[in-house]
């Protein structure tokens, strides 16, 4: 089976207001593995890796966000295929 991943960088209003929790939540309940932290920007930056049907809601959530965030941009980088995933589960990186 093929994986895919892309690293993700949230712009807005994403720090203070529970966005890696919220990230770490909807990639546990969508199979998803890799990362997420904040980012001296501002910004909340990560690694996401899964099938693509994971990943499509994944990033859907990305651009919404938990209910106190204001998310202004989600940009995707580096967006590849996989033989394999790189991790076991999804973390909260500080």
């Amino acid at each position: 089976m093929a994986y895919h991943a892309f690293n993700f960088i949230v712009s807005g209003r994403v720090q203070g207001v529970n966005f890696r929790a919220f990230t770490k939540g909807i990639a546990h309940d969508t199979g998803v593995v890799g990362w997420v932290a904040n980012d001296t920007a501002g910004h909340v930056v990560g690694e996401a890796q899964g099938s693509e049907s994971t990943l499509d809601r994944f990033k859907k959530a990305l651009h919404i966000g938990p209910p106190h965030a204001t998310v202004r941009g989600v940009e995707l980088s580096n967006e590849r295929t996989l033989e394999q995933l790189e991790y076991e589960a999804f973390a909260v990186r500080r």
